[in-house]
């Protein structure tokens, strides 16, 4: 363990950390207010792979749809198929509902090994979508272009689930505004500055989103199933409605300040009941976009001081929360829609003005 004085470990592992460019903008021997781990992956993994596998119909969801998620589940258990899979749930901003397969691998040749065997099923190339859509957006960010943030390291959630090296010690960087940069191994030596805008080369049927440069995901969750009610009933009071509000400009009017897509997921089990976990995943044109939504805008504010009233409110407090980043690069990205309408992720971004 790599540790300061207070006994706190650096989320950036020892392995990944250089002389950097920069200073940390937590540099300042602050204590946080509360413990949060990351991930630990082996020094081995440089890449991890992330695949939105999801297909849509307008609402109530098709059979078809139905049906052909359920056959991406499978496939998601053949030959090289991903360590872990989780499912998930919302109706877009266009009223359709969309099935979702998160699916994650620590050895990237797999997953294009997976990928090259299985892409013409999940995509749907051979076949008539006549009432639903299908989409792909996977990501490979290695390890210098990822971070995590969690409140707990006894229950895993997203990429955390195939981190075989479990989770830090309590890190230093985090709770204070650009935490997040400072948790990101790229940042000790580049600013991410973003280069380029998503485009759509032309032409119809299947339809491939070129990306740019230094993109920037999060997936950011919560998750209440330990809660006793009381604490759900705060959460629900107070917390959520905040957060609902916020995912609701993000999805509608983000594209104002650099966020080109935004979802709003409930994870579901097997039999497609709802689970007490939700998640945002949003697509930003740069970290420092996401970063001054994050410390300044109204709607990120107020989330901020509920969950600070929740947490004051409630010691010991049961919910789990959750966070991945990445910044990647132009190669560490794929973006592919068919038959989807033309707001559904980042093909809305490709084809309005949010590339700038």
């Amino acid at each position: 363990m790599d540790s300061n004085e207070t006994g706190l470990e650096s989320a950036i592992p020892a392995h990944l950390r250089v002389e950097g460019s920069r200073s940390p903008r937590g540099d300042d021997g602050r204590t946080p207010p509360y413990p949060s781990y990351s991930a630990r992956f082996p020094e081995t993994v440089r890449a991890v792979a992330c695949a939105f596998l999801g297909v849509q119909s307008a609402r109530p969801l098709s059979t078809a749809a139905r049906a052909a998620s359920a056959e991406i589940w499978e496939l998601c258990s053949g030959e090289n198929g991903p360590s872990s899979r989780e499912r998930a749930t919302h109706t877009d901003e266009q009223g359709f509902d969309n099935l979702v397969i998160i699916a994650y691998w620590d050895d990237v040749e797999a997953y294009r090994r997976w990928f090259t065997g299985n892409r013409d099923s999940v995509i749907g190339s051979n076949a008539e979508l006549a009432d639903h859509g299908r989409w792909i957006e996977a990501v490979t960010p290695a390890a210098t272009g990822l971070e995590t943030l969690y409140s707990s390291n006894t229950f895993p959630e997203g990429v955390a689930q195939v981190a075989a090296d479990g989770f830090s010690a309590d890190i230093r960087e985090h709770g204070y505004w650009g935490s997040m940069r400072d948790r990101l191994p790229r940042s000790q030596t580049e600013t991410l500055d973003p280069e380029g805008a998503p485009s759509v080369p032309g032409g119809s049927g299947i339809i491939h989103v070129e990306p740019h440069e230094n993109l920037a995901i999060i997936r950011s969750g919560q998750d209440w199933s330990g809660c006793e009610q009381p604490e759900r009933d705060s959460y629900f009071g107070d917390v959520e409605p905040h957060l609902r509000a916020g995912m609701d400009f993000l999805t509608a009017g983000g594209s104002s300040i650099g966020c080109y897509a935004n979802r709003y997921l409930t994870s579901t089990g097997a039999d497609g009941g709802l689970l007490p976990q939700t998640f945002g995943l949003s697509f930003w044109r740069s970290l420092e976009d996401l970063e001054r939504w994050a410390s300044s805008h109204p709607t990120h504010l107020a989330i901020f001081g509920s969950a600070m009233r929740f947490l004051q409110a409630n010691a010991g407090a049961r919910l789990r929360l959750s966070h991945e980043v990445y910044v990647l690069r132009r190669e560490e990205q794929h973006f592919e829609y068919h038959n989807c309408h033309p707001t559904t992720g980042m093909l809305g971004a490709a084809r309005s003005d949010n590339g700038r």
